[in-house]
């Protein structure tokens, strides 16, 4: 079957989420990403003779886009946790969270991938076997993860370049920047994301004095339901059960701040940073603690001592790439979301294997 790859946005530059699929007479779109706050955004012509779309999670930059594919009319492929996301009239059509369906012919796998809830890659039976993971994650304690099959083509997130540091490094660092700090501390994060497994680690390690705004906890009432075991461990499904009644009600003078959104500029994040800095508070008795994605709004707050950064892995380190590629015993690997991929052409094992062109044929 012959089939083509075309990356629209993603490779070279953490960017949106956008990639197109052609084989036969079929055009598919995997995710429609929209840009934050400054950078590039979504491009309607992208979707010039697309059949359908494909959406692999509910974080702005890989769903930001998707009014475009409703107003066009297309089908919408995604999990019930993200068709929540889309705005209303969209044609959904709903993949599990980890199995396989037939579309126009087409076997496409899913599986749960660590790093949001509602998440999954995506597993195409074409030109020997196409993956797109979306964003991945391997180290989370909180959401599941599945090893994707074989495939010789693999699309992989690779947001953290060269970057090898653990998880558990990560939180050490997280933790003591809590510790040695005695005013408020605001933490911008995405509520189908890291904001409950945040809660629940400052619960194990006693820092009880936390709360989170009711965009997260509306997500963590969706993960309480049946099919938040989909995607979430029975473990922390069990300890979210017993923080519901601290999480329903926000408080504003908590110590610990979990608010949506996680570029800090938009939401109850963006509102709560605005008033800490009208008052003259940032840098003083309260603080901002960015745990993902920087906009230029963080990096400036950071430059002028009001804010830190302190990243919490939610994308695969550099061994984590490696091995999916062995795993998947791929061909060709496209490096997704970082600004370097060609630094990949001296990793081990990638000789030969690298594909960097915005553009190829299976």
């Amino acid at each position: 079957m012959a089939a083509g790859i075309r990356v629209l946005s993603g490779l070279g530059e953490k960017a949106p989420a956008c990639i197109r699929l052609d084989f036969l007479n079929r055009r598919w779109l995997l995710d429609c990403g929209d840009g934050l706050e400054n950078e590039p955004g979504f491009d309607p012509a992208w979707l010039t003779k697309v059949n359908a779309v494909f959406i692999s999670h509910d974080h702005v930059d890989h769903i930001g886009a998707a009014h475009y594919a409703i107003e066009a009319g297309l089908p919408i492929y995604c999990t019930a946790v993200t068709a929540k996301a889309l705005p209303p009239g969209a044609d959904v059509n709903i993949l599990p969270a980890f199995g396989e369906i037939q579309v126009d012919g087409v076997t496409v796998t899913t599986g749960r991938t660590g790093h949001a809830f509602g998440g999954v890659w995506l597993h195409f039976d074409i030109g020997g076997g196409v993956l797109y993971t979306g964003d991945i994650c391997t180290e989370s304690d909180y959401f599941l993860y599945d090893q994707a099959p074989d495939a010789a083509t693999v699309l992989c997130d690779a947001s953290y370049g060269m970057d090898n540091v653990s998880q558990r490094d990560r939180i050490d660092g997280l933790l003591g920047a809590v510790a040695g700090f005695d005013g408020q501390i605001l933490f911008p994060v995405p509520p189908s994301g890291r904001a409950a497994e945040m809660a629940l680690l400052f619960e194990r390690h006693g820092l009880t004095d936390w709360t989170m705004d009711m965009r997260c906890y509306g997500r963590v009432q969706q993960v309480l339901t049946p099919g938040g075991q989909d995607f979430v461990t029975f473990d922390a499904i069990a300890d979210l059960r017993r923080l519901t009644p601290k999480a329903r009600e926000f408080n504003p003078d908590a110590k610990l701040l979990l608010c949506h959104s996680p570029c800090g500029t938009k939401g109850a994040s963006g509102d709560i940073t605005r008033k800490w800095q009208e008052q003259g508070r940032l840098g003083q008795d309260a603080k901002v603690i960015y745990t993902g994605h920087m906009s230029e709004t963080a990096r400036k707050l950071v430059n002028e001592g009001k804010g830190e950064f302190h990243r919490w892995n939610v994308h695969p380190r550099l061994r984590d790439v490696v091995e999916l590629a062995q795993n998947c015993h791929a061909l060709q690997i496209v490096p997704l979301f970082c600004t370097r991929p060609e630094e990949f052409g001296l990793v081990e094992g990638f000789e030969g294997r690298l594909q960097l062109s915005d553009r190829f044929y299976l």
